[in-house]
């Protein structure tokens, strides 16, 4: 959020991503603004700071970049684990199967999610399913790093060449920009952003709070990436 005119919105806007579970909330300026709306949840929801767009963007950005490194040394790790694994089965004259091809293959293009651990011991031994294991984790640690290598940045606005929300497929990672209420985002903010989309409206008001257009926007993700909690 570009907080250029200490808006009241923010403390909607964090109460909003406190529902839905974002995982942090970005302020760009200033830091002082109205905690009225957010209802005490900036005490528990991740919130940072930045002076600027461009430092946002940048931080982001290189966030990603180090969860695609860790996962990949992560992927390593099993992969040579398994590797090793063999070798000692081979040794033993009982070919597990796993040559040095699973290591030239660079089964490297994900991230593995949290609470999988990439030690070999706790992947329910070499003689009990441990390759199994170990390949199940592989998988879930590609289709983490092709999430984070599809992550975009959202500007939310309505200006000529955007896409209306509700034909966008919303990456499963990715940061969303919303502007201030009346001034909208930056020229900085639209010029970062990877995709512009905004929210279709048929009314003779072609606008709504900046607040509900958070909400609404998130929780367009929501109905994209999350199975509903009954």
């Amino acid at each position: 959020m570009e907080n250029w005119t200490h808006d009241f919105n923010i403390g909607s806007m964090v109460r909003t991503a406190n529902a839905f579970q974002a995982k942090r909330v970005h302020i760009v300026g200033p830091h002082k603004w109205n905690r009225k709306g957010s209802l005490m949840t900036e005490l528990y929801q991740h919130i940072e700071n930045h002076p600027s767009i461009t430092e946002l963007v940048e931080c982001w950005k290189l966030r990603i970049a180090g969860e695609i490194a860790a996962a990949q040394s992560q992927a390593a790790a099993i992969a040579f684990r398994m590797h090793e694994s063999a070798g000692k089965n081979v040794e033993a004259g009982n070919d597990a199967g796993v040559s040095d091809a699973l290591l030239a293959e660079g089964r490297v293009a994900g991230c593995a999610p949290s609470g999988i651990s990439t030690d070999a011991s706790d992947a329910s031994g070499v003689g009990n399913g441990f390759e199994p294991t170990c390949m199940a984790q592989l998988a879930a640690i590609d289709q983490r790093i092709a999430e984070l290598k599809a992550a975009r940045v959202i500007a939310l606005d309505i200006i000529p060449g955007a896409v209306p929300m509700e034909t966008y497929r919303f990456p499963k990672r990715c940061l969303m920009l919303f502007g201030a209420e009346g001034p909208g985002l930056s020229e900085k903010a639209l010029e970062l952003a990877d995709d512009v989309v905004y929210i279709s409206q048929f009314g003779s008001v072609r606008s709504i709070n900046a607040g509900a257009a958070a909400a609404v926007s998130m929780h367009a993700w929501i109905s994209q990436h999350a199975a509903p909690q009954l």
